[in-house]
């Protein structure tokens, strides 16, 4: 294994989520959410298996919009000009990060209900 490599990669990989990070605000936005479920879940000491939910969703939202970042600037590279096929591309684009949201909005709901029913005092 060739760790020199390996580091070149992790350090390129780091360099682009930075770079997201500065520039795309849903990015910024996403990562704040993303740092209070878990913190969240932490105070709440939601229990492991429930925290890999969290974690797991937490995941999928970021690598999508990561995804999604990198592909609108790639399209935006190879046609600049206005073009409805392109929008329509970049829409369903956007659309796969708002289905991995909505569904890690269930998720949450779901391993949150009973701890904050339960730290309410409700039940």
């Amino acid at each position: 294994m060739d760790t020199k490599r390996l580091k070149r990669s992790f350090l390129f990989a780091w360099r682009g989520l930075k770079e997201n990070y500065k520039k795309e605000q849903n990015f910024r936005i996403q990562l704040t959410i993303a740092l209070g479920v878990l913190l969240a879940g932490a105070l709440l000491q939601i229990e492991w298996e429930r925290m890999f939910a969290l974690v797991f969703m937490v995941g999928m939202v970021l690598s999508f919009e990561v995804m999604n970042s990198a592909l609108e600037r790639y399209i935006d590279q190879i046609s600049p000009e206005i073009n409805d096929e392109i929008g329509v591309a970049k829409d369903v684009l956007a659309g796969a990060v708002l289905i991995t949201s909505v569904i890690a909005i269930i998720v949450g709901v779901i391993v949150f209900y009973d701890p904050v029913v339960s730290w309410l005092g409700v039940i």
